[in-house]
């Protein structure tokens, strides 16, 4: 495995999450695991919107850096622990995205009433337990970790979500599809009591010939390369810095 290339990209998602204003000053990780009980995370400091590919480390999966001396703070055994629970949560996406927290207060599942939310159809959960601080402790992440090998996407009341996927772009794109989700719900609710209608939400069958049909349309690589164009002509910094890499290699 690449490790810079996995580098690169986790920094490109984590500007991504910035520039799509899903994450609050410098919470949050993004994790790659890379090998039996070792994981690519950024290290506590850098806010997504400035994180560099030097702001990578590599660590085990109880939080150990294992190369280098970076900080590295105790809420990281969150994604330690469900790259160990979960072997195909390759990629591991934790951000506190805003309309995800207003809407994990009413500890429900969001309906699907768009088509881009079908393609989340199944794979959303919730963790039906109270915020009870920092989920740093195995007792606290275990409930999290265990709710992520029957779901892709986990809910966190009153906190936030964490996202998983074969890679950190679709981990990613799990992330921006699920901020829009519940933005959706809350934007119907608010509809539906100003208009004094009841909101008609997508049937899960038709959902999931959505989300089946939308599978066989090869969208993925052009949308993560028109991400990158945006993210360059945003962030030149970070690609100034990736080419710097390349041309002295």
């Amino acid at each position: 495995m690449n490790y810079e290339a996995v580098k690169f990209d986790i920094c490109c998602a984590a500007r991504l999450l910035y520039r799509q204003g899903l994450s609050i000053a410098n919470a949050g990780h993004l994790s790659v695991a890379v090998g039996e009980d070792r994981m690519l995370v950024n290290h506590f400091g850098p806010s997504f919107a400035t994180l560099r590919p030097e702001n990578i480390v590599l660590v085990d999966f109880a939080g150990k850096v294992l190369e280098g001396d970076a900080y590295v703070n105790d809420t990281i055994r969150l994604h330690g622990i469900i790259h160990r629970e979960n072997p195909r949560a390759v990629a591991v996406a934790h951000t506190h995205p805003p309309a995800v927290v207003t809407f994990s207060a009413f500890r429900v599942v969001p309906e699907i009433y768009d088509q881009e939310s079908c393609i989340l159809v199944d794979d959303v959960g919730i963790v039906d337990e109270d915020y009870e601080g920092l989920a740093a402790e195995e007792e606290r992440v275990l409930p999290i970790a265990r709710a992520l090998k029957e779901k892709r996407v986990v809910i966190l009341p009153n906190h936030g979500a964490i996202t998983t996927g074969e890679n950190i772009q679709v981990a990613l794109l799990r992330m921006l599809l699920l901020e829009g989700m519940a933005g959706r719900n809350l934007a119907v609710a608010q509809a539906a009591q100003a208009l004094g209608r009841k909101a008609v939400p997508i049937a899960l069958d038709a959902a999931r010939l959505a989300k089946a049909e939308i599978a066989r349309i090869p969208v993925f690589a052009p949308l993560w390369q028109d991400f990158l164009t945006r993210l360059r002509a945003t962030d030149p910094d970070l690609f100034a810095g990736r080419e710097a890499a390349t041309s002295a290699r």
